[in-house]
């Protein structure tokens, strides 16, 4: 009796290690499927300054800034933030003055692109990143065209953990 449990127990051990390991044998065809990709979730800040002039930022991904250009159609403002090797950075306060107006935005960014639509007329934009301050005192708004100013940092390499 105890040798015939012995050999129903290799039996069973054997049928299941073939049937987990060769699934096909069972009837079930093999799963060829890869794995699903998800997009990176798309962020993007919208927003009116006090004033009322409207704003936008983002565009940590590629899929962010994708769909930033496409609202960005009604912005005649558009600040990037960079690195001066050419990489992105995101976490800069922008703050946006006017003689006219006095500040119109003082705000920290999430993303490197930061658009706002403005009245034609003159402003100052100062860029806040890591404790260095980029500012251009004189950016001139014209009626009916879009500016880019682009502002850039040399960040010291952080240390590997």
């Amino acid at each position: 009796m105890h040798l015939r449990l012995l050999h129903n127990a290799r039996w069973a051990a054997v049928l299941f290690v073939t049937l987990t390991l060769e699934p096909t044998r069972c009837g079930v065809p093999p799963i060829n499927a890869q794995a699903a990709e998800f997009p990176p979730a798309i962020i993007i800040t919208e927003g009116k300054t006090v004033q009322g002039f409207p704003y936008l930022f983002g565009g940590i991904s590629s899929n962010e800034r994708a769909a930033m250009q496409q609202r960005a159609k009604g912005y005649n403002l558009k600040l990037v933030f960079a690195e001066k090797n050419g990489s992105f950075l995101s976490g800069v306060t922008v703050v946006v003055t006017s003689m006219k107006v006095g500040e119109i935005l003082s705000m920290a960014t999430d993303g490197p692109w930061f658009y706002i639509q403005l009245p034609p007329g003159t402003y100052g934009v100062r860029a806040i990143f890591g404790g260095q301050t980029k500012q251009v005192n004189n950016l001139n708004i014209p009626k009916n065209k879009t500016v880019q100013q682009t502002f850039t940092w040399v960040v010291a390499e952080r240390p590997e953990p």
